[in-house]
């Protein structure tokens, strides 16, 4: 056992409830949150009830964000910090729907105001603008959003938004396939570059 008391610091509610600052002899962010839930009576209870209210929490190791397959992975010696997010706060499009749907009730109650059909033409522009947004967040919604390069993805697994379509989609290091016959699969392109030139 690792006798190294490690800090662990929760944020929100958590932090309120059951103390920011906390001195454990952990390896791991997951050996963190079972001690936790072991030594602090009512914080297994309150992580559990979180989900129910669709708050989620993410886990640092230090500045770093920690995915969930890394969460057992040994620390160094930065502090583990354990903070609320809201669930479904990446690109959900809810908020626009929200937003679109009250623009769209605000149209129905603009007072008649002006003698020249100003209030008239203002309200059926604020119910175009909530039509729009809310069709636009329910768009988000449904569709699959594209994956935005993150601070994880290396410089060299050649992620760019240049040259993106369903085919060529192979990243550095799969494998490459070997075509005996008729080709009816779609290519992996090995190697593409681009440079600029002048033609007089």
């Amino acid at each position: 056992m690792n006798e190294t008391l490690r800090t662990v610091r929760l944020y929100g509610r958590l932090g309120v409830q059951f103390g920011r600052v906390h001195r454990l002899a952990v390896n791991s962010p997951a050996e963190a949150v079972r001690a936790l839930c072991v030594l602090v009576p009512g914080f297994e209870a309150e992580m559990a009830a979180s989900a129910g209210n669709g708050v989620a929490y993410a886990c640092f190791l230090g500045k770093r964000n920690l995915s969930e397959d890394q969460l057992s992975h040994p620390v160094g010696e930065a502090d583990i910090r354990i903070a609320p997010m809201p669930a479904g706060a990446k690109r959900g499009g809810l908020f626009q729907t929200i937003l679109g749907a009250a623009l769209i009730a605000l149209s129905f109650f603009v007072p008649p105001a002006g003698a020249f059909g100003i209030a008239a033409l203002s309200a059926g522009a604020v119910g175009a603008m909530g039509v729009s947004l809310a069709l636009g967040g329910i768009v988000q919604m449904l569709s699959p959003q594209q994956r935005a390069l993150s601070t994880g993805d290396r410089p060299e697994n050649g992620a760019s938004y240049n040259f993106n379509g369903p085919v060529n989609t192979t990243a550095q290091g799969n494998p490459v396939p070997v075509l005996y016959g008729h080709m009816i699969i779609g290519s992996a392109t090995i190697s593409a570059g681009i440079f600029s030139e002048d033609q007089a």
